[in-house]
């Protein structure tokens, strides 16, 4: 129950931020340059204010609950309205700072490699990246210079261009029979139970229309919001899951999870970028997205309109 005479800070929203996004306290505390007590200890006091737990724990992994998850929304925009009043003033006293806003769908090494390159060429210039844009009920390209995501239906009103295309892998039950395989057909997963990533109950993770479209009778199916929570189903051996490849580090690591690649080349998604139009882009807008296509080397000819 909400309290009166909250008294929460930037600090605190800034570190349940990182939490939620790193899902483990010990990585969060660490990029924070805190010590862990002092980070569960701030995360603690954040929740006894606001009258709820915001994390399942599982030692020192977390993962947002639903009131979690409807507080990461809110400080989302508390610390970018912070963030930018900070920046406008700057503006007021030194002079004028140049801003890109970038919207990830997930962390991508390609774009990774190519922001460092922008920001090395042009330290002047400010860089905010949001690697949470799928949590935002309704996504609007003017707030981003430029954003990344896996084509799809949410976003067939974007004007794109085609980065790379990722497979998924399966990631499979270490005791599974389909563990022993280097290689896994879609019949195989006939009457298997699978757990699948649904955001919201409009959007859920392509694979699960693929093998509706393959009619794939599957035995049984999960759903979850939490990519650590579908990763915790597959290796308690609940269900088989897909997974990104881009996202598949965390799998690896557990040694109760087996992946492997699906034969079928459908199992894949392409990954795309969007730009603002130019008449919304500042200069230095300009400059970013001129860099990007050319450091990337897009084919700027082939666009999804």
């Amino acid at each position: 129950m909400y309290k009166k005479g909250v008294n929460m800070n930037i600090a605190q929203i800034r570190y349940f931020v990182t939490a939620a996004q790193l899902q483990n306290l010990s990585k969060a505390a660490e990029a924070l340059h805190l010590s862990q007590p002092a980070l569960s200890k701030s995360i603690a006091k954040l929740e006894e204010e606001l009258g709820t737990p915001l994390f399942i724990r599982q030692g020192k992994s977390v993962a947002l609950n639903e009131p979690g998850r409807r507080f990461l929304q809110s400080a989302w925009v508390i610390l970018r309205q912070v963030d930018n009043t900070m920046l406008d003033l700057s503006e007021m006293t030194f002079g004028t700072t140049s801003r890109i806003s970038v919207g990830l769908y997930q962390p991508d090494e390609k774009i990774t490699s190519c922001l460092a390159a922008f920001a090395s060429k042009h330290p002047e210039t400010e860089l905010y990246i949001n690697c949470f844009i799928d949590s935002e009920e309704i996504l609007d390209i003017n707030k981003y210079d430029m954003l990344l995501y896996p084509d799809g239906n949410r976003y067939i009103k974007f004007h794109s261009h085609f980065l790379h295309s990722e497979p998924y892998l399966l990631a499979i039950p270490a005791g599974h029979s389909l563990a022993a395989e280097k290689s896994i057909s879609p019949k195989q997963l006939s009457g298997l139970p699978f757990v699948f990533v649904n955001r919201d109950q409009q959007y859920i993770e392509e694979p699960y229309f693929l093998c509706a479209g393959l009619n794939l009778r599957l035995k049984s199916m999960y759903f979850t919001n939490a990519r650590e929570q579908h990763k915790q189903l597959v290796a308690s051996g609940v269900a088989l899951g897909f997974v990104p490849e881009c996202c598949s580090a965390p799998y690896k690591a557990d040694p109760r999870i087996v992946l492997r690649p699906v034969s079928d080349s459908k199992f894949s998604r392409r990954i795309m970028l969007c730009f603002k139009k130019d008449k919304h882009l500042t200069p230095a807008g300009k400059d970013f997205r001129d860099f990007v296509i050319n450091n990337l080397g897009l084919d700027v000819s082939h666009n999804k309109d």
